[in-house]
């Protein structure tokens, strides 16, 4: 009888191992945007990627949060479009950085920071709260995402003056906008 009670709890001990291992990786795989410091490795996850240098930009206009249309097939400046969540710590990162740069100031450039899986009003109180001045737009359902890319975010993607794709990076950890690629 003792012998089938341990058998029984040793079972049971091994199975919430392998179930909590199971989630443990399944939380891993899920992650598209990592806290510093926390099971970071060295190099980005690999993602399924639309778009490569020398593709057309995939999308002509957008609507910034503040009802601004912008026509960026229009424009004959560079583009910057940058794919980010207001929850993710590498996106707040890369949008503060970007932010505070002399990019921001560049008449030559047209930048747009588009939230993935947002709403106007939460990206708005997010602005706001955050003193942020770079052009923002929602991609709701992540019908613009996905002409980009299968998953990671942030993303930078660099675009020339003829709205050809320069660089598409996936701008995770430090020193994000040394990913930004003119040429």
């Amino acid at each position: 009888m003792l012998k089938n009670t341990m058998i029984k709890t040793i079972s049971n001990s091994k199975n919430n191992t392998i179930k909590l291992s199971l989630l443990t990786c399944l939380w891993l795989a899920v992650s598209a945007c990592q806290t510093p410091g926390v099971l970071v490795s060295a190099e980005p996850a690999q993602y399924p990627e639309y778009i490569t240098r020398g593709d057309i930009l995939p999308i002509n206009t957008i609507t910034t949060i503040d009802g601004v249309e912008m026509n960026l097939h229009r424009s004959d400046k560079k583009k910057l479009v940058v794919l980010f969540a207001t929850w993710c710590s590498d996106s707040n990162r890369l949008i503060t950085a970007l932010n505070n740069s002399p990019l921001l100031k560049d008449e030559n450039i047209d930048i747009i920071a588009i939230a993935r899986e947002e709403d106007t009003a939460t990206v708005k109180a997010w602005r706001d709260k955050r003193g942020i001045k770079v052009a923002l737009a929602v991609d709701e359902d992540r019908s613009i995402y996905k002409k980009f890319a299968a998953g990671g975010i942030p993303r930078i993607i660099s675009v020339d003056e003829d709205n050809v794709v320069i660089k598409m990076n996936l701008a995770e950890g430090q020193e994000q906008l040394s990913n930004i690629i003119w040429q």
